[in-house]
């Protein structure tokens, strides 16, 4: 969690026109609180100069640092209960967004099956990647992991998980395919069939229209749709379902208007993916992970 130095407040204090440390009133107070570790206090002065016009924006991102760094360590406590835990991680980014926040607690999300607010905190967290100050570090293994998370979990839900917007408004989530240096080859999306058929499903057709609507608008000239199948069936018959089931949607992709060069291959189930914590391979879980279209941009 980020921060800065009571000396470097100060400083950026006195430099705005205007402003001085006598301007805000609660402003001893707030150092003092944090500089003292009363979160408590703290708190209750984060709720003051949050409608105190003579505070500057500084001190309050300054002090919801603190705040979010001990509600975070609350949430890391195992001996608390998983709502106890959601909870705090949800305090945290009632003070300030973080990757690290939301990726905590959609794991509790996930571990608790609730799938779809696990896809949209997921989701959350490559925005605040791919937005967020630079020194919220991350390697690209935990980049990994997140981004494999979000798509296992867009799978799971039960519901059709919409692609967050950043705060510029760009498409985010799993449409966020260069993310902090980390390339995305290729995103996944659970566009289903009918069994044993090329026609979309309900919640098929609906990411379907979610990948026309993104390709019309950013128009890439030319894209690979992959198509994969869970395990079950013949070698043979899984690799002709996945090649029909590409070909369809790059059908239903020109219908909707793109214009661009589509190449479709059929992989059938012979690129399975690694299956998330929790989740065993041959279960139906696993199976809707497997369930997917691959789109690449060529």
């Amino acid at each position: 969690m980020k921060g800065i130095s009571r000396t470097a407040l100060m400083i950026a204090l006195v430099a705005l026109p205007g402003l001085t440390r006598a301007a805000c009133p609660q402003y001893d107070a707030a150092v003092a609180a944090v500089e003292g570790g009363d979160v408590a206090t703290a708190s209750a002065i984060y709720s003051e100069i949050a409608v105190e016009p003579t505070c500057d924006d500084a001190l309050r991102d300054w002090m919801g640092s603190f705040l979010a760094r001990d509600a975070f360590r609350t949430g890391m406590d195992t001996s608390l209960t998983a709502e106890a835990r959601m909870a705090a991680f949800q305090q945290a980014l009632s003070y300030e967004p973080h990757w690290r926040s939301y990726a905590a607690l959609a794991r509790l999300e996930w571990d608790g099956q609730d799938y779809a607010s696990a896809a949209r905190d997921y989701q959350l967290a490559i925005n605040q990647l791919v937005e967020g100050p630079a020194d919220d570090s991350a390697t690209e293994a935990e980049i990994a992991e997140v981004y494999q998370m979000a798509s296992a979990a867009v799978a799971l839900s039960p519901t059709v998980v919409a692609m967050p917007t950043t705060r510029s408004g760009e498409e985010g989530g799993l449409f966020a395919t260069n993310i902090r240096g980390y390339e995305v080859t290729e995103v996944p999306l659970p566009i289903t069939f009918v069994y044993a058929t090329d026609d979309f499903d309900e919640t098929g057709a609906a990411y379907a229209q979610m990948l026309a609507d993104h390709l019309n608008t950013f128009a890439p000239d030319s894209i690979t749709l992959s198509g994969h199948t869970d395990p079950i069936g013949s070698d043979d018959y899984n690799m002709e379902l996945s090649e029909e089931r590409a070909v369809a949607l790059a059908d239903f992709l020109r219908a909707q208007g793109y214009e661009g060069e589509i190449t479709t291959v059929g992989f059938g189930r012979t690129q399975l993916p690694p299956a998330p914590p929790g989740i065993e391979p041959g279960s139906e879980e696993y199976n809707r992970i497997a369930r997917r279209v691959t789109i690449a941009e060529n």
